[in-house]
């Protein structure tokens, strides 16, 4: 997970307060003593349990056990507090995932959630976990991240007209998810308007002509780059260079529907805009919590009427508010020192 900035800044942060070690192979030598093992994604507990989640094989019997093993060497030996950022991996949901989930948290002793949503939902999926204690602790927000523009500077370095209206997706987007991001562009009630989505693909279609889908494909790419409406296919976007797409926007909109989080909230709030969302899991709990508007995935008028109160919101300066509430409230020191009192606590509570 090395270039994971939600990792890397909240290790930062408990090192303030205690020794910190991040490798992964630790966990599979059950050797050093450690007051605290920290998990995070379990397929991601190696690069060989990664790869697994990446196909469609069963989970072989030897990785399984051995993985049962290290957690109950440190069961014994530590205290596992585990931060649940999902509910199972992007890449796959089956049978053989969550009974690799179901085990891994069975040996947790205190689990970290980002909202209540997930404390219920968690409680609902594994009834039979027991003696687990639940802690809700927000995320931690992006001010790590290089902030060397303002709204004028960044429009002026993409060349974005100062008076339109920006909506902004930002990570990876799935083939899925494009036809909702239309529509909520669409829904902007201005012409005067841009879409910023670095990472939306243009994929290959499927032609059997190899030439002439190479040629279709080339076109299409280079059609898009002739759209100043629509700025997409930009590839990956650098932490350094981030900056720039996000201050231009008004609001950042989370095409996700069916995932529990979305560290874009955080991000959104940091450089202070406006974030939309669905209204559902613990993406919607922390939208509304924090007033920014929401959809209901089934009925595409809320979608009209969400993007409708985005660009509204926008320009009552409420993205200035999620920013206060990222820099005073979600900041690394903070946070940190709420994950170090829950892990003295459970420390205290297990007596290992």
């Amino acid at each position: 997970m090395q270039g994971n900035l939600f990792m890397e800044d909240l290790k930062l942060g408990l090192e303030q307060h205690a020794e910190v070690i991040w490798d992964y192979e630790e966990f599979w030598k059950c050797e050093n003593e450690y007051d605290i093992i920290h998990l995070h994604w379990p397929d991601f507990l190696s690069y060989e349990v990664q790869k697994w989640t990446w196909g469609t094989d069963p989970l072989p019997a030897k990785m399984y056990s051995k993985i049962e093993e290290c957690l109950q060497y440190w069961k014994e030996n530590s205290t596992i507090v585990y931060t649940r950022h999902i509910q199972y991996p992007h890449s796959r949901n089956d049978e053989d995932v969550l009974k690799l989930y179901r085990m891994v948290t069975s040996y947790c002793d205190t689990v970290v959630h980002f909202a209540n949503y997930s404390v219920e939902q968690f409680k609902a999926w594994y009834p039979e976990h027991k003696g687990i204690t639940h802690v809700v602790i927000p995320h931690h927000n992006y001010a790590s991240m290089p902030n060397n523009s303002n709204k004028a500077s960044a429009r002026q370095h993409l060349n974005i007209n100062p008076d339109a209206t920006v909506m902004i997706v930002f990570g990876l987007i799935k083939e899925h998810e494009k036809e909702l991001i239309n529509k909520a562009f669409n829904y902007i009630p201005s012409n005067n308007k841009v879409l910023l989505a670095p990472k939306w693909k243009i994929n290959r279609r499927k032609i059997g002509y190899i030439r002439l889908r190479e040629w279709v494909w080339k076109f299409e790419k280079w059609l898009a780059t002739l759209n100043p409406k629509r700025r997409i296919d930009l590839g990956f976007i650098e932490d350094e260079d981030a900056h720039w797409y996000l201050n231009a926007a008004d609001f950042l909109f989370i095409p996700r529907t069916s995932e529990l989080n979305s560290g874009n909230i955080t991000l959104g709030c940091t450089f202070g805009l406006v974030v939309v969302g669905y209204n559902g899991a613990d993406i919607g709990e922390i939208l509304n919590e924090t007033d920014n508007p929401t959809f209901d995935i089934v009925d595409e008028q809320s979608l009209k009427v969400a993007i409708e109160n985005a660009v509204s919101l926008a320009r009552q300066k409420h993205g200035e508010k999620n920013k206060e509430l990222a820099i005073k409230e979600w900041n690394v020191p903070m946070i940190a020192s709420e994950y170090i009192n829950v892990m003295k606590e459970t420390k205290l509570r297990t007596g290992r």
